[in-house]
């Protein structure tokens, strides 16, 4: 099965268009994946629907669970609200900053326009996705994708708009997020519910 083929499986399965996308399969068959999904139905406990807060970020941001929980404890040290340290630290991943700058249609595009060396901070190739990008920082792409394809209908899309903290013409990550609702998350999303989730775990 193609790659982006699981990705629009894994909306089925969270219950949500995860990604926003137009073609996720979700948008024609909102049922569970699989031969009985469509007559599927049971009911989830409250750790489940934490659990699958859970999942929901976690694949929005295309992250394994050793990178997300690795996050999560980062985002205990110092002082400050944990979920906006938690937030941030996602939000600051070069491949989230790629995607907010709406150079890729989702976020495992941005990975990948990352690792094949077309992505650059501060005028050096970078081509590591969990790079943490700074404030003050400028992420500019190879002047080989300024003009791609793929590139500017993405950036042409109404599908999602670029967050306040990031500069669109310049590239410049200007701050760091000051509140949750800052980040432009689908209405999907519940913080609250996946830092209760993992406040049991950690």
């Amino acid at each position: 099965m193609p790659i982006i083929q699981q990705k629009y499986k894994i909306d089925r399965r969270c219950g949500v268009n995860i990604s926003g996308r137009e073609k996720s399969a979700f948008n024609t068959r909102p049922s569970r994946p699989g031969q009985h999904g469509k007559n599927m139905r049971r009911k989830v406990s409250e750790m489940g629907k934490r659990l699958l807060e859970k999942q929901k970020l976690r694949f929005y941001y295309g992250l394994s669970e050793l990178q997300f929980r690795s996050l999560f404890r980062k985002s205990a040290k110092g002082v400050g609200e944990r979920g906006l340290k938690f937030v941030r630290l996602l939000e600051t991943r070069l491949d989230s900053v790629v995607f907010r700058l709406k150079w890729a249609p989702t976020i495992y595009a941005a990975k990948q326009l990352i690792s094949h060396g077309h992505v650059k901070i501060n005028d050096t190739r970078v081509k590591s996705a969990s790079h943490a990008v700074h404030p003050g920082d400028i992420v500019s792409l190879s002047d080989t994708m300024k003009n791609n394809g793929v590139v500017n209908i993405t950036m042409e899309s109404s599908e999602r708009d670029i967050p306040s903290y990031i500069d669109a013409s310049s590239g410049q990550l200007l701050k760091l997020p000051d509140s949750i609702d800052e980040v432009l998350y689908p209405n999907y999303m519940n913080l609250q519910m996946i830092i209760e989730w993992y406040s049991r775990l950690i």
